[in-house]
């Protein structure tokens, strides 16, 4: 994953564009956050990793679970349920969810 930047304000994978010809850093998808996340733990568990690569992947992969937190704390905030007010009317609210752990 060359140029790509971990960021928790964009929820899709898209290009920032050209600069002389070279593309720039580009977010990507919670998904596929994810899915690069499996493939460093996969990697991590082989026996014959060297300790350089997997530091570097490690740490990567620390940034990973931290944007991936980012993003999901993010959508979260961005959620309203929609609820009924002591009125009868109905309010929107923020959504509040309950963290098992």
């Amino acid at each position: 994953m060359g140029n790509e930047k971990w960021t928790a304000d964009l929820f899709v994978e898209e290009s920032q564009g050209t600069i002389d010809g070279q593309e720039t850093e580009k977010t990507v998808s919670l998904e596929t956050g994810l899915q690069h996340l499996e493939t460093i733990v996969k990697t991590l568990e082989q026996k014959d990793l060297p300790l350089e690569k997997a530091l570097g992947l490690f740490k990567e992969g620390v940034g990973l679970v931290q944007y991936c937190s980012n993003v999901l704390n993010q959508a979260e905030k961005q959620m309203e349920v929609l609820l009924e007010g002591p009125d009868g009317q109905l309010q929107l609210k923020p959504a509040s969810f309950k963290v098992e752990g």
